[in-house]
């Protein structure tokens, strides 16, 4: 469990795009993939509000110092662990999808490949906290490393859940976690165990889910022992590596700032900015909802026609978002007063900026995925581009202007992006960049070939 902050680059959409789609009783198995995906949307924007709630009680409970140190831990968390990903999830979303008896064998290696490079993860989190807020209180990343390191597992479960359209059980996840989080949290805190206390009920909730969740998709999953090698082609790290680009590559870019601006900075100022960041994802919790699910229901003709599609979305989606931005960028004071207490004030000006910025996300949150869909090498190339820029304009910003800069080098870079990807849509599909898997025995009916976006951890 993270610090849910970004995310457009994890959506549950395109399980059932580029596929034969089977009839079942009637009705055109598409219609569960809209089904899950408004289950995961809804779900996701309210364990979102949670979220929020439960860094705000701990703002009030935590000096700035000690809040900047668990957001650091948190964000750093979540930057490293894109490299658990290794296309992996998507992969298994693609192979449950296809197959109705899963090969258990291969299922495991894949989800144990995660786990080694959960633990490669832990590692470079440590290193980085060390060298961005110093050798104090190292065993807080360390603490955190183990999330990093078992996380994987019941993403991993999730994600073939999300191969069968099944979103009940993710979205169930989504809340009791963030439930659970808070009342494990507000325990801790009672006991004064501040800020271990914070991080380790972020780990307990990890772990009893990790446990919990291969038992319960379990139960809907046909895996079994027959050896399938068409199952373990689509699973080796040559074959998935592929798929991971996307995915690390966006959420690289969603989270280097925090780093940038502890290293630059500071955990004080990582603390302010997150306060002002969190009001910007609430914000965009319903342009995400409408992502998640509206596209899905957009059905086979998708790519075959994603500009209007993209259009019509990103325009609901600022519709809805404007007047939400322009409240939060009036009354920020009063919010960042109320929500994180009076220490955080002075964000009120990124806020301003990142209300500003929210109109470009809140587009770019409809128009990515639908962009992975149809222009997986240029959304990949023109998210390296918004990387780098991301980078340098943080750089060059945040020394003379603090947290400004990096909501302003947010707002710039996240512009640049909408206007590339939404001017991809102008030009036909790209051809399928996933290798096909030649499909045998149960398999066979089902198209091997897919793109789509799957949350690698949802993490």
């Amino acid at each position: 469990m993270e610090l849910e902050i970004g995310g457009r680059w994890h959506h549950p959409v395109g399980v059932f795009h580029d596929r034969q789609r089977p009839v079942l009783h009637g009705r055109p198995e598409v219609d569960k993939s809209r089904r899950m995906s408004l289950e995961l949307g809804v779900s996701r924007a309210l364990s979102g509000a949670l979220a929020t709630v439960w860094l705000g009680v701990v703002a009030h409970q935590l000096s700035v110092r000690q809040f900047g140190q668990v957001t650091l831990v948190l964000s750093l968390g979540s930057l490293v662990s894109v490299g658990t990903d290794l296309g992996i999830p998507l992969a298994l979303s693609k192979v449950a999808c296809d197959y109705p008896h899963l090969d258990g064998g291969a299922v495991r290696r894949a989800v144990v490949t995660r786990v080694v490079a959960g633990l490669v993860a832990g590692g470079v989190l440590i290193g980085l906290w060390v060298n961005s807020a110093g050798s104090t209180r190292w065993w807080l990343a360390g603490m955190y490393s183990l999330s990093v390191v078992i996380s994987p597992i019941g993403g991993s479960f999730l994600a073939m859940l999300r191969g069968r359209a099944i979103g009940t059980v993710e979205a169930v996840y989504n809340m009791v976690s963030k439930v659970a989080l808070l009342g494990v949290g507000l325990l801790t805190l009672a006991a004064g165990w501040r800020p271990a206390g914070v991080i380790g009920a972020f780990v307990a909730v990890d772990v009893v889910t990790a446990l919990t969740l291969p038992a319960v998709a379990g139960r809907r999953l046909s895996l079994g022992e027959t050896i399938d090698p068409a199952q373990r082609a689509a699973l080796t790290l040559r074959t998935t590596l592929p798929l991971a680009a996307a995915g690390i590559l966006g959420s690289a870019y969603e989270r280097v700032d925090i780093w940038l601006l502890a290293l630059l900075k500071g955990s004080s100022s990582v603390a302010v900015y997150v306060a002002a960041y969190k009001l910007y994802d609430s914000a965009l919790l319903p342009a995400m909802a409408i992502a998640a699910g509206a596209v899905a229901a957009a059905g086979p003709t998708l790519t075959a026609q994603p500009e209007p599609v993209a259009r019509r979305l990103a325009l609901r989606s600022l519709i809805v978002t404007a007047p939400i931005a322009l409240v939060v960028a009036l009354i920020a004071p009063l919010l960042l007063h109320a929500g994180f207490g009076g220490h955080y004030g002075s964000a009120s000006s990124a806020v301003a900026i990142l209300m500003v910025a929210a109109l470009p996300g809140a587009a770019l949150a409809v128009i990515t995925p639908i962009a992975l869909l149809c222009h997986r090498g240029t959304i990949v190339r023109w998210t390296c581009v918004g990387l780098a820029g991301n980078v340098i304009a943080n750089i060059a910003l945040v020394p003379t202007i603090g947290i400004r800069g990096a909501a302003l080098a947010f707002l710039l870079t996240d512009t640049v992006l909408l206007i590339a990807f939404f001017a991809s849509l102008r030009r036909p599909p790209e051809p399928a960049a996933a290798p096909e898997v030649e499909a045998t025995g149960a398999g066979a009916e089902a198209s091997t070939t897919e793109r789509g976006v799957a949350n690698p951890e949802d993490q």
